[in-house]
């Protein structure tokens, strides 16, 4: 389909919006479900939205579990509050809302001031290459293009120090990136990270920004 966005957009970071699943849905063991519904509208909302108002995603509570990065309970939203309002509307949050899986979800004012203790969530598409899932897709489009794979090569394991999100056939792996808000435009994809060579710090309080403040 043409006319959708398929680089990267600017995030206004003048509003934010928290969504949170209720206490039952964490305790029935479905608030990844809210985390993927959250993130299909996140990616629908910026493929469709002007360049200049993006959505940026971010996940205060990631954590390291035993094993693997966890992505926690709540998924924070910056943009406009244009954005954020048009999001609420879509069918996914839509949903979640009227089945009563959410914490009444409001649209609210953020402060993106430089000198802002901050995050950015980063897609590291290092992490990505040649994981089963990377080796699987190159084949995928080889096999469209009608061209050879190429030369075989080495899979490595998913790297445990990234967060692993699956948006459809695609999984992204996201890590954390402490820095100080500046006032360089925030640049996010349409799934709402950013990229290593310009991380969008978004000024979000995260869990692992409180683990530092305790051990000091």
């Amino acid at each position: 389909m043409s006319g959708l966005n398929e680089v990267k957009g600017r995030c206004r970071g003048t509003a934010r919006l928290l969504i949170k699943p209720v206490r039952a849905v964490i305790e029935l063991g479905a608030a990844q479900d809210v985390l993927a519904a959250a993130l299909r509208a996140v990616h629908h909302a910026n493929r469709h939205a002007s360049p200049e108002d993006f959505i940026a995603v971010a996940l205060p509570m990631m954590r390291m579990g035993r094993d693997t990065m966890l992505p926690g309970d709540e998924v924070e939203l910056l943009g406009s509050d244009a954005s954020l309002q048009a999001l609420l509307a879509l069918d996914g949050i839509v949903t979640l809302r009227r089945r009563g899986m959410l914490t009444e979800p409001a649209v609210m004012e953020a402060y993106c001031e430089p000198g802002l203790d901050g995050v950015a969530y980063i897609r590291d598409r290092a992490c990505e290459k040649h994981t089963p899932g990377w080796v699987r897709r190159s084949q995928r489009r080889a096999e469209k293009r009608g061209k050879p794979l190429g030369k075989p090569v080495k899979l490595r394991a998913n790297d445990t120090e990234t967060l692993l999100l699956t948006h459809g056939d695609t999984v992204l792996h996201i890590r954390e990136q402490l820095g100080t808000v500046s006032d360089a435009p925030l640049m996010v994809s349409t799934y709402g990270f950013s990229g290593t060579a310009a991380p969008a710090i978004l000024p979000v309080l995260a869990q692992s920004m409180r683990e530092i403040d305790n051990a000091a």
